[in-house]
């Protein structure tokens, strides 16, 4: 393959109510997915891949049996298994809300491709991404539990699993033209609200002082680790993205490299 692939993560503050468990905001996904779709008609050749993330769906179970963590108790292995089901649940309504758009939207699970090692990778299988990929389907990735060989298990943000797919794509010679974190908010908000348009290696220390706490259920780290993970790829001349979703085709003018509003760490 010698196209470019943009990875898109809908992040789970926006897809779902944060504050409800279980609860979904049908109308924001069916806007950013009918906006991605219309981009795909204007791009064709640029491959996709879309991460979510899990908000009020997988964040709960996970918080209450500290699956992060590992196996810490009797109640370990079944609450690995809950929340799994979980991710699956709403990654399947992601699904579903692209194939209605007539998109070839198929699930792709880390869980069931990487095994980790005290929360780093230890082995993985990734053709059947490369052939998703080939075949000109849509992958759809989440927030996932990994079995992991020290601790028993423990979980990837969406973001952690982008990041790996970036890196795997880059080693192999397809281009990754950028990552685009869709959320609630215009950007990253600087004391007075207004977006930061640029974070780099540089500035951020300084930035980091101004993080707030995430709202609702999250364990795997909010906007912190967003630009963490997004700083880290910028090492390898991969551009990130974080930009609202709520803001009328904003997502679409990001995809299509027209004007939006938005932060890029670089």
């Amino acid at each position: 393959m010698r196209k470019k692939i943009t990875l898109i993560k809908l992040g789970g503050s926006i897809i779902t109510n944060k504050d409800i468990p279980m609860s979904l905001r049908s109308d924001l996904l069916q806007k950013l997915v009918r906006e991605i779709a219309i981009a795909k008609a204007r791009m064709p050749d640029e491959l996709l891949i879309v991460g979510h993330g899990q908000g009020s769906f997988a964040h709960v179970p996970a918080s209450k049996y500290r699956t992060l963590d590992g196996f810490i108790n009797e109640e370990s292995v079944l609450g690995m298994a809950i929340v799994q089901d979980s991710a699956a649940t709403l990654n399947r309504l992601v699904v579903h809300e692209f194939l209605k758009n007539e998109l070839p939207a198929v699930s792709f699970y880390a869980s069931n491709t990487i095994v980790s090692k005290q929360r780093k990778v230890a082995s993985y299988y990734m053709d059947v991404l490369w052939h998703y990929l080939e075949k000109g389907l849509l992958p759809v990735t989440c927030g996932d539990v990994l079995v992991d060989s020290q601790q028993g298990c423990t979980i990837w943000s969406t973001e952690q699993i982008l990041s790996f797919f970036a890196e795997y794509f880059s080693e192999r010679g397809l281009a990754v033209s950028q990552i685009i974190h869709v959320t609630e908010v215009p950007g990253f908000l600087g004391c007075n609200g207004q977006v930061i348009k640029r974070i780099t290696k540089k500035t951020w220390p300084q930035l980091q002082k101004m993080l707030t706490s995430t709202k609702g259920f999250d364990v795997t780290g909010g906007m912190g680790l967003k630009v963490e993970e997004s700083l880290a790829l910028a090492e390898r001349n991969i551009k990130s993205y974080i930009l609202s979703g709520i803001a009328k085709d904003n997502l679409l003018a990001a995809l299509t490299k027209q004007p939006f509003l938005g932060t890029e760490i670089s």
